[in-house]
């Protein structure tokens, strides 16, 4: 019933769109351009015609829904993430496996992982998809060779790629096009703009410290200049330490290394499986400037992925430029802020002691 009525309304939204054309009118339509993710696509275009909304996702596939999802699969933890923050949590009605360790969905929609999983980045379940016969599957680059086979079903894909600030921004307008979320999803663009200039203009005539962005799985990787956390570190008034090794990934490094690097600041992501203290203690590191400053800091581990190019990604800055220039940017400031931040775009406040460093 779902796969008829879907392709009935398909056959009658051209039929419609026939009669208009020889009858010499012109639809009406709407471009919304956002830029591309640094992979893709050049634009994010919604075009509302009598076929219903007509978008053009972050790899280049032209998606058409009747009218706005009412129901979603989001096969991505940074997608599933951002529907909450456009207040689309209720539409949801699968998602990525392992939603039981995300400590946001606890906090801000519990109900989450009680819902069907249907995969990994590596492997997606199809049918488990298609049994729950969503409106939308928001669905990562990574899975893309999934998409046709959903849609030779008459399920609706669409492919995102947040990997970059831009890329993030994208998402989101597609997202909000595509569930009638377009007003949420502005604000929570603008947001991150206004939050960018705002750490631009605290730091601006501060002397920049050198940061080292450390890996989750060891603290001998560092992110270089390719990856999205080095636009992090520089958003946030430093330097990065390791941007002249030519990676595009996490790099493993040695120790002769990443003394030669000598950061002045070592950072550890929320979701490392070491801690500052393995740092500090690690006799081969006892000569790292960081080190010797007591300058080893780990982002909060009970709310969710600051190094990443999620919808908080924006807290990362904040969080890091307030590590790095406190007296430009009080840590109690920017707990203050981090908590307004998850009531407005999550609905809930964190308790201070989650935000920590």
């Amino acid at each position: 019933m779902h796969l008829l009525k879907r392709m009935g309304a398909l056959a009658l939204a051209a039929a419609l769109c026939l009669n208009l054309a020889a009858c010499g009118a012109a639809s009406s339509s709407a471009a919304l351009s956002a830029a591309a993710s640094s992979q893709a696509v050049a634009s994010s275009a919604a075009v509302s015609e009598a076929a219903g909304i007509t978008l053009t996702d972050q790899a280049g596939r032209t998606v058409t829904l009747e009218q706005p999802a009412e129901s979603i699969v989001s096969c991505y933890y940074i997608s599933t993430y951002a529907t909450i923050a456009l207040g689309l949590k209720d539409k949801i009605v699968g998602l990525e496996n392992k939603a039981d360790t995300r400590a946001l969905y606890a906090l801000a929609a519990p109900e989450l992982p009680e819902l069907t999983q249907v995969g990994t980045l590596k492997e997606l379940n199809v049918e488990a998809v298609a049994a729950l016969e969503p409106d939308l599957v928001i669905m990562p680059q990574k899975l893309i060779d999934n998409a046709q086979t959903l849609e030779d079903l008459g399920i609706t894909v669409m492919i995102v790629n947040p990997e970059t600030q831009e890329g993030l921004e994208t998402m989101l307008t597609l997202i909000g096009e595509a569930c009638g979320a377009s007003d949420q999803a502005q604000a929570l663009i603008d947001y991150n703009h206004t939050q960018l200039e705002r750490a631009a203009e605290m730091t601006a005539d501060l002397e920049k410290p050198s940061v080292c962005l450390l890996g989750n799985s060891s603290y001998l990787s560092v992110a270089p200049a390719a990856m999205y956390q080095n636009d992090l570190i520089e958003q946030a008034g430093g330097v990065n330490a390791a941007a002249s090794i030519e990676e595009d990934y996490w790099a493993d490094v040695s120790y002769e290394t990443l003394l030669a690097l000598a950061p002045e600041v070592l950072v550890i992501p929320s979701a490392a499986s070491y801690t500052a203290e393995d740092v500090m203690n690690d006799p081969q590191l006892a000569d790292l400037p960081a080190v010797q400053n007591g300058a080893v800091y780990t982002m909060p581990q009970g709310l969710d992925e600051w190094d990443s190019p999620t919808p908080s990604g924006i807290l990362g800055v904040l969080w890091l430029t307030s590590v790095l220039h406190p007296e430009a940017y009080p840590f109690e400031e920017f707990t203050a802020d981090a908590q307004a931040f998850y009531q407005t775009f999550y609905g809930f406040t964190p308790d201070s002691s989650l935000i920590t460093k």
